[in-house]
């Protein structure tokens, strides 16, 4: 009997043994493999919980610390209205496929947590560290949503990081009362920093390179990057930025004062009379009385004059980038999936006269050879609101002697699904992290295109340049006689697209300043 026990404990032991584990700040953190080359750690806290008299204040250092941590599962996701999952859902029935696919999501205010991917724990690798922040308007959206995992772009040497942060009523807003009490606005945002500071002061331990980090996001996630650039706190924790379909969401940017008079409007919305009565309320509540509140309010970042002091847009005009090297793109549809089927040519007229910035009814000649209504409806709505922005966006970068590269992507899968949303806003990602959904139809072509985004982005984040060995070459973007890749059935590179709607919005962008 004595025998069996001990056999137990040493094959018990041996398992144990066989767990990756790295000590960080004082906690052993217990990862897992996946597959031959990749360890991951799940689920690992960068701050406390936000919770509580914690609710609506900057990101706290861990306290809350265990000898041994767990660090095989993703946390739950923030608190959030189901708006990214019904989105995903809708998808999978796109094209064919169950929305059960997708599973219920799990969330909690407890929620600032990352997950990491590495090909080795040798603490001087020196890898270089790519760090993915999650789009969804900044409302919705979790770190590990299906195509936003790492197993596939790390064996070929880089750490994948993603990271989650607080959204809508729980990032995104002030009130008057929070004045004194530190950060005062843009909680999500702090709550990025708060990650990159723990990235700076642990990623050696994880095989990674501090020296060599890298954000990449989209949507809102990319629109966060490029506010972080501009960002005091922020602009030394990280050395390059991917933009990927961000570009238009920082032309206008909500003030300290409006996001304080939404809080003072939540408030009164649930009879609460003091901020300290809104930290006591319960999670879910605040949910729901917030979603009714501000269901139509975009949640940019706000000018808060502590980590924002002027918009995004004008930064981006006064050339405040720090140092970081970018890649900025768009896709080709980004308002397709969006139009009504039965679009006709008055709504291209309509649309065209609401979007003044690309030239408003002028820009009506750009696609006037467009015999399908949604696809001219389309290219107005992307030209105004990422495609002129990003071109704008870029050729600031270069200008002021930085380094700046911009991509189109055009790859509308083999699939009826795709014709019925274009090339649509969030196709691309699934190519970067080579992570593509089993009810879309994914052949060698685009396995192959996969693979080269895949390793631009690489090459981009070990060196800030995405050229290198066996791929198309790659120009800076530098005006007077713009270039960019196109990334679709082939990669080539094309003259920028759209120039005479993105001379308007050159002209429109002259007459603000």
């Amino acid at each position: 009997m004595r025998i069996q026990i001990l056999l137990i404990a040493i094959i018990a032991l041996a398992g144990c043994e066989q767990s990756p584990s790295v000590i960080v700040d004082g906690e052993l953190l217990v990862g897992k493999y996946v597959g031959e080359n990749v360890t991951t750690f799940l689920g690992v806290p960068f701050a406390e919980p936000p919770v509580g008299e914690l609710r609506w204040r900057a990101p706290q250092a861990l306290t809350s610390k265990q000898e041994r941590r767990d660090a095989t599962e993703f946390a739950a996701a923030c608190m959030q209205p189901m708006r990214i999952l019904d989105w995903y859902r809708y998808m999978a029935e796109t094209f064919g496929a169950s929305p059960d696919y997708y599973e219920d999501l799990e969330v909690s205010e407890d929620c600032l947590y990352l997950n990491l991917w590495t090909p080795t724990l040798e603490s001087d690798a020196k890898l270089p560290v790519m760090v993915w922040i999650h789009g969804g308007s900044n409302i919705s959206g979790w770190s590990y949503e299906k195509n936003y995992r790492g197993h596939v772009l790390a064996p070929q040497g880089v750490i994948v990081i993603s990271v989650a942060y607080r959204q809508g009523v729980f990032g995104f807003l002030s009130h008057p009362e929070l004045a004194g009490e530190g950060a005062v606005a843009n909680f999500g945002l702090w709550d990025l920093v708060a990650a990159l500071q723990w990235i700076q002061d642990n990623i050696e331990q994880f095989g990674g390179d501090p020296d060599r980090v890298t954000l990449f996001g989209e949507s809102a996630g990319g629109e966060n990057i490029l506010a972080l650039m501009a960002a005091e706190p922020a602009q030394h924790l990280f050395h390059r930025g991917v933009l990927q379909s961000a570009a238009g969401f920082g032309l206008s940017m909500p003030t300290l004062q409006d996001e304080q008079q939404r809080g003072s409007e939540l408030m009164q919305a649930v009879g609460a009379k003091s901020l300290q009565d809104l930290r006591k309320i319960d999670a879910v509540t605040l949910l729901q009385a917030y979603s009714e509140l501000a269901a139509d309010h975009y949640h940019s970042p706000a000018i808060d004059g502590q980590l924002i002091t002027q918009s995004t847009w004008d930064a981006v005009q006064a050339r405040r980038f720090g140092d970081h090297e970018i890649i900025v793109g768009t896709n080709e549809g980004e308002g397709f999936d969006s139009i009504d089927n039965d679009a006709s040519l008055d709504d291209v007229l309509l649309t065209a006269r609401d979007n003044p910035r690309i030239g408003g009814e002028a820009a009506l000649a750009s696609v006037a050879d467009e015999a399908d209504p949604r696809r001219a409806m389309d290219r107005l709505i992307t030209a105004e609101a990422m495609l002129c922005p990003s071109q704008n966006i870029a050729a600031n970068r270069t200008a002021s002697g930085g380094n700046a590269w911009m991509y189109l992507f055009t790859r509308l899968r083999e699939d009826p699904g795709s014709h019925k949303v274009g090339v649509y806003h969030g196709a691309e990602y699934s190519y970067v992290f080579g992570m593509h959904d089993d009810y879309m139809t994914t052949t060698d072509t685009d396995l192959a295109l996969s693979a080269q985004m895949q390793k631009y982005w690489i090459n981009f984040a070990a060196t800030g340049n995405p050229n290198g060995v066996g791929l198309p070459e790659w120009p800076m973007f530098k005006r007077p006689d713009p270039l960019i890749q196109e990334l679709g059935d082939e990669i080539r590179t094309i003259p920028a697209i759209e120039p005479e709607m993105c001379a308007a919005f050159e002209a429109w962008n002259d007459q603000r300043k």
